[in-house]
This record gives structure tokens, C-alpha cells and sequence, in this order.
């Protein structure tokens, strides 16, 4: 199995923000090897916080066939076309990816 995983630092109070952007169904959901996709919360009490999405793949393969399939290339062409630029809220982001080696 693989694992993508997006990290986003937003601003205080708009976390909920992006658990909604990321928690519905969308084309990724479709895709062949798609297997779930989780978002996390870290809790603070104040400041900025802590989005992580997790979106389980069966194999690397699978993920990047994602990465280059036309309708997530054309998703990202059409944001960039209509200069929908970068949420405020969103600080900062990063993505990793990690592959599972054993099972416990």
C-alpha cells in the first residue's frame, strides 16, 4: 500500500474549511486503486493549525496514474485558467508520500 499525505497550516478557526474541502466525494474517489482518504485535526488550543490528509492508494502505481490522468491534470489547468488563486487562510502546504513495508 501507499500513502499520500498532504499537510496544510491554515489560519486559527479555519481548519473546518478544508475538512470540508477534502472530505467529499469526488473523482479521485473513482479512480482505479483508490482505496480511502482520511483528514486529520491536530488539536490546539490556540493559533495556527494542523490539516493532514491522508488518501490511501493501493500501490504507487495506482497514485500516479492519478497524478497524471487527464481529469486531475484538467482540474488543476481549470483553477489556474479561471486565477483561482490559493485560499488566504491556507499558511502553508506541503505533500509526502510513504509506502507501507509491513502490517502489524
Amino acid at each position: 500500500m501507499f500513502y499520500q499525505i498532504k499537510q496544510l497550516t491554515v489560519k486559527e478557526g479555519t481548519s473546518d474549511l478544508v475538512v470540508e474541502r477534502f472530505s467529499g466525494t469526488g473523482l479521485i474517489d473513482q479512480q482505479p486503486g483508490f482505496l480511502s482518504k482520511e483528514v486529520l485535526v491536530k488539536k490546539v488550543r490556540r493559533g495556527e493549525e494542523t490539516v493532514l490528509v491522508l488518501i490511501k492508494w493501493k500501490s504507487e502505481e495506482d497514485w500516479k496514474n492519478w497524478e497524471k490522468s487527464p481529469e486531475h491534470i484538467a482540474g488543476h489547468k481549470k483553477k489556474a485558467k479561471e486565477g483561482t488563486p490559493k485560499p488566504d487562510y491556507i499558511l502553508a502546504g506541503s505533500q509526502d508520500v510513504y509506502y507501507v513495508r509491513s502490517a502489524i
